[in-house]
């Protein structure tokens, strides 16, 4: 009876929390698409002026079409975190996190115009013209801060956070995206720094509150 009890606990755990993973990533991409869409129209039909955030060193690095492929391992980051979790308590805490990065970047799409300047690239290799097509979709919009680098880095934190043996892997990827989204004119370097440092903020605040309104009775074993 008990472990009947205990197979089907783990069975509901396992349905919620791939049900909230996709339930967050479908309302991501609902959102940062609608906002998107919006920024394009205000920035161009309703003529609202944009800046950009070239520095030096930006126009220093060359556009490295090949890097598209490590920039697409953000889409297999981004849902890593699900198999770092255990327990309820965890899953709450890393959906939470990921909804205030979230949030947060949105909130700042809204405020701060900014916007990509994409070079005119002319190009025939197949690297190129998927950088070509990923330009077309995005429009150089929502890239300050840079949630590839937000979420990528949040999930290296999380598994770090839970001692789970797989962190320098997730950390090297989350470098990876970061690095191959300056290679491919995707985002500015400020907007990586920006990216960075909101993961960074947001993980310790949201693991201060839940420290302090859900207290962790089991705390983790060495490692997983």
């Amino acid at each position: 009876m008990i472990r009947q009890t205990a197979v089907k606990i783990a069975l509901w755990f396992r349905v919620t929390r791939w049900a909230s993973g996709f339930g967050l990533a479908i309302l991501v991409l609902v959102g940062y698409t609608l906002l998107a869409t919006w920024n394009v129209d205000r920035f161009t039909d309703g003529g609202l002026p944009t800046q950009a955030l070239w520095t030096r060193l930006d126009r220093a690095v060359p556009l490295i079409p090949w890097a598209i492929w490590p920039y697409a391992l953000y889409y297999v980051l981004v849902m890593m975190p699900l198999f770092a979790v255990r327990r309820m308590r965890e899953l709450s805490e890393v959906l939470s996190a990921y909804l205030l990065v979230t949030l947060s970047a949105w909130v700042v799409y809204v405020i701060w115009p900014v916007r990509m300047e994409y070079p005119h690239q002319a190009c025939a290799g197949f690297n190129c013209q998927m950088v070509l097509r990923l330009w077309a979709m995005d429009m150089g919009v929502n890239v300050m801060p840079s949630l590839h680098a937000a979420h990528s880095v949040l999930a290296a934190a999380i598994f770090r956070s839970y001692r789970n043996r797989m962190w320098p892997l997730i950390a090297g990827g989350a470098a990876a995206v970061s690095v191959a989204a300056i290679l491919t004119r995707q985002h500015y370097i400020l907007d990586i720094v920006a990216g960075v440092a909101l993961a960074i903020a947001a993980w310790a605040l949201v693991r201060a509150l839940f420290r302090w309104l859900w207290p962790d009775r089991a705390p983790l074993s060495a490692a997983r």
